[in-house]
């Protein structure tokens, strides 16, 4: 398995994966299909070619040349949150899912984003359904500091995020 950063020739694979990963599990992501879709492959190539100093960015995950997870994040913009990033948009094929694919990838963002060495905090939201990535996030050293009641709404069903950190 191979992770790295992902850059603007990674575009189309980053828009299938994650068009795959909104209809797959509609209820974890913010986001819905029928948005992700309004954003042009042009603007996906901007958002990835920001490099690794950019204020956000993409991992991903190949096996045996496959893209099969990716992860993603954003810096804080305020001056006085700077130093807080959090995570996005973390998916990972069926078929790769209990293989250590999740775990990698948060392992090399996490390291990514200390090493930096401007951001200190990383945060992320996961709904309450899911307790397989509470776990590993819990593994990985996330605490929770915050249930966000009603975060999601799909259709008629709303869906509570518990909200966590990590210290670097």
């Amino acid at each position: 398995m191979e992770v790295r950063f992902l850059g603007p020739d990674d575009a189309e694979e980053l828009v299938k994966i994650r068009l795959e990963g909104l209809q797959t599990d509609p209820d974890a992501f913010g986001s819905t299909y029928e948005e992700a879709m309004q954003v042009s492959m042009e603007e996906w190539r901007q958002r990835l070619s920001q490099g690794e100093s950019g204020d956000s960015g993409y991992f991903g995950a190949f096996v045996k040349g496959e893209l099969a997870g990716i992860i993603g994040f954003f810096r804080h913009r305020g001056l006085k949150a700077r130093h807080k990033a959090s995570i996005v948009s973390m998916y990972v094929r069926e078929a790769y899912r209990g293989t250590g694919v999740a775990k990698a990838l948060m392992q090399a963002e996490l390291a990514y984003l200390k090493e930096r060495g401007d951001i200190d905090t990383v945060q992320l939201a996961v709904v309450t359904t899911n307790p397989a990535a509470i776990r590993l996030y819990e593994k990985m050293g996330f605490l929770p500091y915050g249930l966000e009641k009603r975060a999601l709404k799909n259709g008629d069903q709303y869906f509570d995020e518990s909200h966590m950190y990590i210290l670097l």
